[in-house]
């Protein structure tokens, strides 16, 4: 069977830097290594992390086990894998992050479970990487899913999740102690809360360009894709008080009444999460770029802007007979419309990379407007981390009903101290989601690699 490779963002939601990728010949290779063999069965985001000098990846290895391995520098890798399997359920994706005395905090392999958490006993070292069972209320922690780490100003480790299920969660966040080693609320109450008649899949918090903390949401009323509505905003300084876009207090929790919404795009509207992208514009004003459907039922893209006079939403493309329709529970096996966060580039345009059914495209519109000034074809990731075949062996002969192609699958973080012409990608193959539910038949396991680029 001739094998298939897609360049696809699938779900991947962790590549921050993925702007740096504007032209296929942007980058060399500095070298490139393997580093295990890992689960090809249907994609699950892993995790790649590197502060200083210090690496670590985390992923599922061939036996679905989560695994880790850490390198400082060009050291060899340290290997160690949790007592966590992985089934098949493409929201178990997998995250960690370092704390101030460099303890590295690990979770994944949760949806709507209790949570799956290691924390190492010593600094930087995994093999001493021990489950911890309850973070701070085992009662809310009975339905624990979308675990993010992120970071205070002050260098404070907070994580946020969502604590029940699709349609009626709430978005909580807790505050690491490193002295104590306790987790413990960062409000009273829940940061986002639906009232139980809906939920928030928020792209956010980010820090942004005015230093302070900026998310971007979309309300959804059940675990039915198709009614995600009212794509919605609010920015703090400090993760715990909040406000809208006008500068006005909002008390918490934030429910849909107090919410500043961006665009009012209706349930069944051709909105939905994971396609709502924040960013900036040259006055750090907070753009939202996503897709709905236009007067004549197209798919399109749209971006929102606060301006003086509140959101503005704006059109960017004209797409004719093109209408992705969606929804069902469970994670879809294919998104027909991917967007990236809008980057402002340095003559002044807007860059939205998007894809359109197997198509990445780079969108450039003027930042005044959101013309479309041209649309050129694009790469998901530099195509050099595409040279290297890991699964080429590995397809079965013939299609079943559900077919057999491997996808490119690609994450990137910093290279070490920040350096500001080189990246690192992991990369990977796996078939796409089936909405959580088993196959019948496992593909043997592809090989994760993970390239050093440097920009020529």
């Amino acid at each position: 069977m001739k094998r298939r490779l897609l360049l696809s963002l699938g779900l991947i939601l962790a590549s921050a830097f993925s702007s740096l990728v504007t032209a296929a010949d942007d980058y060399e290779l500095v070298n490139r290594q393997a580093l295990d063999r890992v689960w090809s069965g249907t994609h699950v985001r892993f995790a790649f992390l590197t502060q200083g000098q210090h690496q670590y990846v985390a992923y599922y290895d061939a036996n679905r086990q989560m695994s880790v391995i850490y390198r400082h520098g060009t050291t060899p890798w340290r290997h160690y894998k949790v007592d966590s399997w992985y089934g098949w359920d493409s929201h178990n994706y997998i995250t960690m992050e370092l704390d101030s005395d460099g303890h590295l905090h690990l979770m994944g392999n949760m949806h709507a479970d209790r949570p799956e958490y290691f924390r190492t006993r010593h600094a930087h070292d995994v093999r001493t990487l021990e489950r911890i069972r309850v973070l701070e209320n085992e009662e809310l922690e009975r339905f624990f899913t979308y675990p993010h780490f992120l970071k205070r100003h002050s260098g404070e480790l907070i994580l946020k999740y969502r604590s029940g299920g699709s349609g009626n969660g709430v978005e909580v966040y807790l505050s690491y102690n490193p002295a104590s080693k306790v987790w413990s609320r960062l409000h009273d109450t829940p940061l986002i809360d639906g009232e139980g008649l809906m939920n928030a899949y928020v792209d956010g918090p980010m820090v942004g360009p005015d230093g302070l903390f900026h998310m971007a949401w979309i309300w959804r009323d059940t675990p039915d894709a198709g009614t995600n509505h009212d794509i919605s905003y609010a920015r703090s300084a400090d993760l715990k008080s909040w406000e809208d876009s006008a500068g006005t207090p909002i008390s918490l929790p934030i429910t849909f009444d107090k919410s500043d919404i961006v665009d009012p795009v209706p349930a069944r509207g051709g909105a939905i999460n994971g396609n709502n992208k924040l960013s900036f514009d040259s006055q750090n004003r907070p753009i939202v770029a996503f897709h709905k459907f236009d007067e004549n039922g197209n798919t399109q893209i749209f971006i929102s802007r606060r301006e003086a006079d509140g959101w503005i939403t704006r059109q960017v493309t004209r797409w004719e007979d093109f209408r992705w329709s969606f929804g069902g529970t469970g994670a879809l096996s294919s998104f027909d419309v991917r967007i990236r966060k809008p980057i402002l580039q340095s003559d002044g345009t807007v860059k939205v990379t998007v894809k359109k059914l197997d198509q990445w495209l780079d969108l450039i519109l003027e930042e005044k407007t959101f013309k479309l000034i041209e649309a050129t074809p694009a790469f998901a990731y530099p195509p050099i981390i595409s040279e290297v075949a890991s699964s080429d062996d590995v397809l079965l002969n013939g299609k079943d009903s559900y077919g057999t192609e491997l996808i490119l699958r690609a994450q990137s973080t910093p290279a070490f101290d920040g350096a500001e012409d080189e990246i690192f990608y992991i990369s990977w193959e796996s078939q796409a989601p089936f909405r959580g539910q088993a196959r019948d038949h496992i593909l043997p396991p592809s090989i994760l690699y993970l390239h050093h680029l440097k920009k020529r």
